[in-house]
């Protein structure tokens, strides 16, 4: 028996493997413009904790973005951080938050969420991270009994964390069945931007009626941060102390807004996320083409695939992967704004000559 490494050993034993093209898209250089603005801002004085003109600019790009105006938005440097805030702030020590199967808050978080909010977190079934809403009626029905945490808050992904994209009108239908139930919902946006670009439709039509939103940066071609979304303010009172609380209210906040700032302003934005989602397409076809079988669509910038175990590991020779399962191991191609078509022929080269091999 093969004894692949989990999601998280994967990440200590690619380090040393060739290249990191596909390892994720935290793996590549920022973008040339989210550095240039980054140097722009680096000019003289100005107010700090985020009262800059800059700051200020950026949210109100944000909120621009994604058609709300009565919206507040903060600032983060991680997206771990952005989800922590984001979450904590809606909710006490004795509610539950709700999620997915595979959402990042329960899987890759560390229990931050938890640890900060003194709250309870419950894993739904779901299929690739899209979850069926008679989920949540099933998670209520305890509401009331002092015995149980009571459910609050439920978080989903878009991009989800298997690649797939919430449809608007399905995303819709469930914030509105979650409100009905009177949850509030978060989306965790890391990948918002590949979503948003996948559908082809307007960034608000991407998270539907949501009450808190995630709008990642650093996964997008920044060189860090993500921001805070807060839809709802009345909901999430005292969000700014757990920003300061956790330590991501910077005194220069101008180096993580800067690049919001620059690359909404031109499109940009959305433009590395359309490429990346591309270069992704590219290689799901192309893997497909080899006989390859996909694990789940391929519906953003992620390739899930169920490689045969010699050609695995004759691939991670050349690639790091993040290997996601101990028992029946998938592998994970991330593409970015910075993955070339010569990156993705490379790929399939290798995966090509691995499957040859091992034949």
């Amino acid at each position: 028996m093969h004894n692949f490494p989990t999601r998280h050993e994967a990440r200590e034993t690619t380090v040393t493997a060739v290249s990191s093209a596909f390892a994720s898209d935290n793996a590549v250089a920022a973008h040339p413009k989210a550095m240039a603005a980054v140097i722009a801002a680096n000019e003289g004085p100005t107010p700090s904790y985020g009262n800059d003109p800059l700051t200020l600019r950026a949210a109100e790009r944000i909120k621009d973005t994604f058609d709300s105006p009565d919206a507040d938005v903060l600032f983060a440097f991680t997206g771990t951080g952005a989800n922590i805030i984001a979450l904590a702030s809606g909710i006490r020590p004795w509610h539950e938050i709700l999620c997915s199967d595979v959402a990042h808050a329960i899987v890759d978080e560390a229990g931050g969420p938890v640890r900060i909010s003194g709250a309870t977190i419950t894993a739904l079934p779901s299929e690739d991270g899209i979850i069926d809403p008679a989920h949540l009626d099933r998670a209520v029905t305890r509401r009331g009994d002092v015995h149980h945490s009571q459910p609050r808050i439920v978080t989903i992904t878009q991009s989800t964390e298997s690649g797939r994209v919430w449809a608007p009108a399905t995303i819709a239908a469930f914030v509105d069945h979650a409100h009905h139930l009177d949850l509030l919902v978060h989306v965790d946006g890391s990948r918002v931007a590949n979503a948003i670009a996948a559908l082809d439709t307007a960034p608000l039509q991407a998270v539907g009626d949501a009450d808190i939103v995630t709008v990642g940066g650093t996964k997008n071609g920044m060189l860090f941060g993500d921001a805070i979304l807060v839809r709802r303010p009345e909901h999430f009172e005292g969000i700014g102390f757990v920003q300061k609380q956790i330590g991501h209210l910077a005194s220069k906040h101008r180096y993580v807004s800067a690049q919001f700032d620059a690359l909404l302003g031109d499109g940009d934005w959305l433009a590395l996320a359309a490429h990346a989602n591309a270069m992704a397409a590219r290689l799901s076809a192309g893997l497909a083409a080899l006989g390859i079988r996909l694990t789940s669509p391929t519906e953003a910038n992620e390739v899930f695939v169920d490689l045969p175990p010699a050609a695995l590991a004759a691939v991670g020779e050349h690639f790091a992967l993040e290997v996601i399962g101990r028992h029946r191991p998938v592998a994970r191609f991330v593409c970015s704004w910075a993955t070339s078509a010569d990156d993705v022929d490379a790929a399939l080269r290798t995966v090509e000559q691995a499957l040859a091999n091992c034949s």
